[in-house]
């Protein structure tokens, strides 16, 4: 069954240092209950608050400098998304048996959303009602993923429609974020273009730099972009590496540890291209990821790699991996002779296999 290309909104959980604030009051009705609780959460802090119903009222006053995305839930995680800003009264009236909001006003940011909303939502069910049909004995596939991929096309169509007329919005910062965020299969490129887009404050709000960092981190390792620059210390302590220093040579970034087995399953492919191709202007630089220096030292003893090992020994709290997305490991990047990626990920019998359309046979 196809997968279905619909914006999926990320609950973060990130902290962010406020600038000059603007009060922003919101005034809740409750439609169907007396008395009880609703929590409320900023996305771009950890943690829910927990507001009680009085008479079927509820209100909740906070300071925010920019407009940001707000929940509010129930003890079932059920919620409701809405846009709050600085210096502004929201009135909102919800359903707390169904968590559903039947009423808002008072926010100009949450309009923008809520075309966003509308544009997608009859295409996206249409495309659950698809999905449904997948299910039934002998689907005619075919037709069915032919008539999904129109759909996805309409919803990326509507989807970069709203980013052109809204570029300049927090809030297409964060739906550019979200959908980043929930595509697996998202390329760089597609990404690029999609922050391409944005303009004025949705570049400098709290997302459009979350932005900003992400994509520098997953550029870090795709084909076609700069490796960053970075220097580390030998296992002696005594002695740096820096990465830049390697322009004019084939370079293979290496990212293992000591403990990661199919790490140590490639260290025999690489001995067998270091030997063949280190006299033709190819060097290996591994990067350990390992958080206990004792761990590293006693694996480069005991497989004896002729190259350059380098670590902070900080695990995935290693100050590389603020500049590559390496979520796991091995990783490898290999970068043409002025730093570019020019391949990723070769196991086994293929860097060999790549290093002789480079530098010829052996």
């Amino acid at each position: 069954m196809k997968k279905i290309s619909i914006l999926v909104i990320c609950i973060l959980s990130i902290q962010y240092a406020f600038a000059s604030k603007g009060k922003c009051v919101i005034l809740g009705t409750v439609s169907d209950m007396a008395t009880g609780t609703i929590m409320i959460r900023n996305l771009t802090k950890p943690a829910n608050d927990t507001l009680k119903i009085l008479n079927g009222k509820f209100m909740y006053t906070t300071e925010i400098d920019q407009v940001y995305p707000f929940l509010l839930s129930d003890e079932n995680n059920r919620y409701q998304l809405f846009f709050a800003e600085p210096n502004s009264t929201i009135n909102i009236t919800i359903k707390r048996k169904d968590m559903q909001v039947t009423f808002l006003e008072g926010s100009a940011a949450h309009e923008v959303f809520r075309k966003l909303i509308i544009s997608q939502e009859p295409l996206q069910q249409f495309a659950g009602q698809l999905s449904q049909e997948y299910n039934k004995p002998n689907p005619k596939t075919d037709s069915l993923n032919a008539v999904m991929n129109k759909v996805n096309d309409e919803l990326k169509k509507n989807f970069f429609k709203f980013l052109t007329e809204n570029n300049s919005t927090e809030v297409s910062a964060f739906v550019v974020y979200s959908a980043i965020t929930n595509d697996k299969n998202l390329n760089i490129a597609t990404a690029d273009t999609m922050f391409g887009i944005l303009t004025g404050k949705a570049r400098t709000s709290f997302y459009g730099n979350e932005l900003d960092k992400m994509l520098s981190k997953l550029r870090a390792t795709e084909v076609g972009y700069m490796a960053p620059d970075f220097t580390l210390p030998d296992s002696t302590g005594k002695k740096n590496y820096t990465l830049s220093s390697f322009r004019g040579k084939y370079v293979l970034i290496d990212f293992w540890a000591s403990w990661c087995g199919p790490c140590k399953q490639e260290i025999p492919y690489l001995k067998q291209a270091y030997t063949a191709f280190h006299g033709k202007g190819f060097e290996i630089i591994s990067v350990s990821l390992d958080d206990k220096k004792p761990n590293w030292i006693s694996a480069l003893n005991q497989f004896q790699m002729p190259w350059i090992h380098i670590s902070d020994v900080k695990g995935f709290n290693s100050k590389v991996n603020e500049l590559y997305h390496v979520p796991s490991i091995p990783k490898t990047l290999l970068l043409d002779k002025t730093g570019k990626i020019i391949a990723k990920d070769l196991r086994g019998p293929a860097l060999d296999k790549k290093l002789k359309e480079l530098l010829g046979s052996e």
